[in-house]
């Protein structure tokens, strides 16, 4: 059990009241897991006020005990329940909020309703984009946090070699991924921050399983063993010759490493080898031309381009409708962070954006090939933080 530093949340803090008074406002409500973690370095059951200026109030419902062993905040204060949040606000002397902050876009609904009815005099802000901008920058104890997962990651995808085999099924691997995870330290469960999307630790797509498309945004999917999930590995046995895209996530101390490869027991047709080479080629020309500054657009279009001119755009980051436009994301506390590699995202990268960048192509009734790894991005340019090698895992 490792508490994340005090400096470390104190920094935090810090920066995102920076943003409170560059935008006018009082302060801000904070109460989705992954961003209370963030500014308070606990998930029980809370509502965190960071005011502008000032000390921030944890106000804990459930378990104050384990709140104060977990968090390093000053203010960590007992409450039964929220409709008591007024009056420890008053207590400490916010007795006037005017202009606030929610997360609008996890927050339900009857929550912001419930924030409207107990501030009457207040006026309130989307702090979402603000705060998800914050945290797209790491810190070094951050970045120590997803090497430690991508550690993790490593040995999971080395020791699958000794374990795919034909007739085994999906689920047998996935299982097989989740225990090596867990003995090595996974939290259990991936955040993700978009609206009814979901992830397991692991998608083990075989060959048409790879190109069967799910509600996720993700460029595979897979059948799922139920369609309350209807994503990842399935009853499918594994066969000869036909690509096995595996799809691994691990968190440790919250922080994801993201990273896919693609096995092949036998061999791989010529036109799966020669997308499997150019998602190499992809990344490689990524890697060459990232920089501070450059725009995430016109890394999008570098990769888009170069599956354009190898005749590859129909099947590139999905097929049909099952085509995503965006070529990597940043991973944090959630896998789904910004920057967004995308032509639609507004902004560039910057020294300490943590990258997962994937590549991959998807072949009807065949499957997908490709690579995922993930960078750090520094002065000098990205540095790959997951550590198995790129080229064709063959069994």
């Amino acid at each position: 059990m490792q508490p994340v530093p005090r400096q470390e949340i104190h920094q935090r803090i810090s920066r995102f009241q920076v943003q409170l008074a560059v935008h006018q406002l009082d302060g801000a409500f904070i109460l989705q897991n992954a961003d209370l973690f963030y500014f308070s370095g606990t998930i029980q059951s809370s509502v965190l006020f960071v005011p502008a200026h000032g000390d921030p109030i944890l106000m804990v419902q459930k378990n104050l005990k384990r709140a104060e062993l977990e968090s390093a905040l000053k203010n960590i204060i007992p409450v039964k329940n929220k409709n008591k949040v007024p009056q420890i606000l008053n207590d400490f002397g916010f007795n006037r909020l005017e202009r606030s902050g929610l997360e609008m876009d996890v927050l339900p609904a009857n929550l912001y309703l419930w924030f409207q009815q107990s501030f009457p005099q207040c006026s309130w802000r989307d702090v979402s984009n603000i705060i998800r901008r914050l945290r797209m920058v790491k810190s070094d104890y951050e970045i120590a946090q997803i090497k430690k997962a991508t550690a993790v990651l490593h040995k999971g995808l080395t020791e699958l070699k000794s374990v795919i085999r034909e007739g085994i099924t999906e689920l047998e691997i996935d299982g097989h991924l989740a225990m090596i995870a867990r003995r090595e330290g996974h939290m259990g469960t991936l955040r993700m921050r978009g609206w009814n999307q979901e992830m397991t630790y692991a998608h083990v797509l075989a060959g048409d399983s790879g190109a069967t498309v799910s509600l996720l945004n993700s460029p595979h999917g897979g059948t799922g063993n139920t369609p309350a999930m209807a994503q990842g590995a399935g009853f499918r046995k594994i066969s000869r010759n036909e690509p096995i895209g595996v799809d691994y996530g691990v968190a440790i101390n919250g922080y994801v490493g993201d990273q896919f490869r693609t096995y092949v027991i036998g061999t791989l047709s010529d036109p799966l080898k020669r997308a499997h080479a150019c998602s190499q080629e992809i990344l490689t020309l990524l890697v060459e031309k990232s920089r501070p500054g450059i725009s995430c657009a016109e890394l999008y279009a570098t990769a888009a381009q170069k599956a354009k001119r190898e005749g590859l755009e129909d099947f590139f980051m999905g097929h049909g409708e099952g085509q995503v436009k965006f070529i990597g994301h940043g991973i944090g506390l959630e896998i789904d962070e910004y920057p967004i590699i995308s032509g639609r995202f507004d902004g560039g990268l910057e020294n300490g954006m943590v990258l997962a960048l994937e590549p991959k192509f998807v072949f009807p009734q065949k499957g997908v090939v490709g690579l995922e790894d993930d960078y750090l991005m520094t002065s000098e340019g990205l540095k790959r933080l997951t550590l198995t090698d790129q080229s064709l895992i063959q069994i």
